[in-house]
């Protein structure tokens, strides 16, 4: 853990270096990092500390996890949404910031690790956490033509619900893996079997582990292109509803 976070301090001693000085923001980013390290477990793993704006309080970027607030003087963690309050009612500030992270991560993601089904007239892009023993992203699946014939693209990613290693990651990978993934996908959609293969270039792991940092709890899970998060089964039409507003 200590490795881990000389990284952090390194190029904050650089810019005090550099600058004759040390601004208000490092110091408490300083703070926060030096309070963490007392008390987090080894296996965490920060990735960032971001002031946001919230007046003292800056968010911490956790691997595999979602975010936490913590305040500028390192003594308070918050787990939860946080609202502002204006004459038009709450404004979720959170879920704003986490839109924005799942629309980055999205834009990131290489096309060649997603299993995609094409519309004829693209209108729209979906990103969807599924997994083959899930009821409802079988139905969502099976109507696969349906939101197609609509314009909407989709995504596939993987989201085995038992975890790495267990029986659904054993079949969702062994779809990844197959020649014609989207034929092999399909059939574990329709409760049929397909020839277990593992291989070294499955990105399953990777799609749960991303799942989970987004915040995904269960199948399917909905990504729109501006990284608002639908959880859940829609119906072709009341998807495009959304999608449209």
């Amino acid at each position: 853990m200590q490795k881990r976070f000389k990284y952090l301090f390194f190029p904050l001693a650089l810019a005090v270096l550099a600058c004759g000085g040390i601004s208000a923001e490092k110091k408490d980013i300083e703070i926060i990092t030096s309070k963490l390290l007392e008390m987090l477990p080894e296996e965490v793993e920060i990735v960032s500390i971001e002031e946001v704006d919230i007046n003292g309080f800056y968010e911490v970027n956790f691997k595999g996890i979602e975010p936490l607030y913590v305040t500028s003087d390192g003594n308070y963690l918050i787990s939860g949404d946080i609202y502002s309050i204006t004459r038009d009612g709450l404004i979720n500030k959170s879920e704003a910031r986490r839109d924005y992270q799942r629309k980055a991560a999205m834009s990131q993601l290489d096309r060649e690790e997603l299993i995609i089904f094409e519309p004829e007239d693209l209108k729209f892009n979906i990103y969807v956490f599924t997994d083959v023993d899930c009821g409802y992203c079988r139905q969502f699946h099976n109507q696969i033509d349906e939101y197609l014939k609509l314009g909407i693209r989709v995504h596939y990613l993987a989201y085995p619900r038992a975890g790495v290693g267990s029986e659904s990651f054993k079949k969702i990978s062994s779809a990844w893996c197959d020649n014609d993934p989207n034929y092999s996908l399909t059939l574990l959609k329709q409760g049929k079997d397909i020839q277990t293969q593992l291989c070294s270039k499955s990105p399953v792991e990777r799609h749960f582990k991303l799942g989970n940092a987004m915040g995904v709890q269960g199948t399917p899970s909905i990504i729109t292109d501006d990284g608002k998060m639908i959880p859940g089964y829609l119906p072709p039409q009341d998807l495009l509803n959304i999608l449209e507003s």
